[in-house]
């Protein structure tokens, strides 16, 4: 028994599920992970369109074969999530990992697909700009002459760089 595999094949079936629940537009779905609330696919879309503007995490999920869109928030502000769902007329389910709500009169509804080609379009521009970001670093590291610097001036350094890598994150 591999515990690895079961844990990707478990990790699957809740991508898997997240997802396929996710092409309801009928009923909303927040999944509670850890401190957070998340949304995927066409419910990314719908809640930010809707309901609350958030950055879009594009990536490839290969135990399901295709791009996963995503998004979320911390579960401090589920009240006011929750409420201004209630305002656009959705009931409210709750559970212990999931928030469903049904009956939601969507303001906003666009093509999912062309929405989707547009978060990875600035996924991928994102990923050029940092990229590019870390090679000036890396080119900053290698023509630093560490040989004919003090010791200050080589912590100096490192501390620049170190301002320099979170700036880019």
């Amino acid at each position: 028994f591999n515990r690895g595999v079961a844990l990707e094949i478990f990790f699957a079936m809740n991508t898997l599920e997240k997802i396929d629940r996710a092409a309801n537009p009928s009923r909303l779905c927040l999944h509670k992970e850890g401190i957070f609330y998340k949304l995927y696919n066409q419910h990314a879309m719908l809640f930010i369109e809707n309901i609350k503007e958030l950055k879009v995490k594009v990536r490839f999920v290969k135990t399901v074969n295709q791009e996963v869109y995503s998004c979320g928030f911390p579960a401090t502000i589920i009240e006011n999530i929750k409420q201004q769902c209630i305002d656009l007329g959705g009931v409210l389910e709750e559970s212990a990992k999931v928030i469903t709500i049904a009956n939601i009169k969507w303001q906003k509804e666009n093509d999912y697909a062309e929405w989707g080609k547009k978060q990875k379009r600035e996924a991928a521009t994102a990923g050029i700009n940092r990229g590019s970001a870390h090679g000036n670093l890396v080119k900053e590291i290698i023509a630093f002459p560490v040989m004919h610097k003090t010791p200050m001036e080589a912590m100096a350094f490192i501390s620049e760089l170190q301002k320099k890598i979170v700036r880019c994150q």
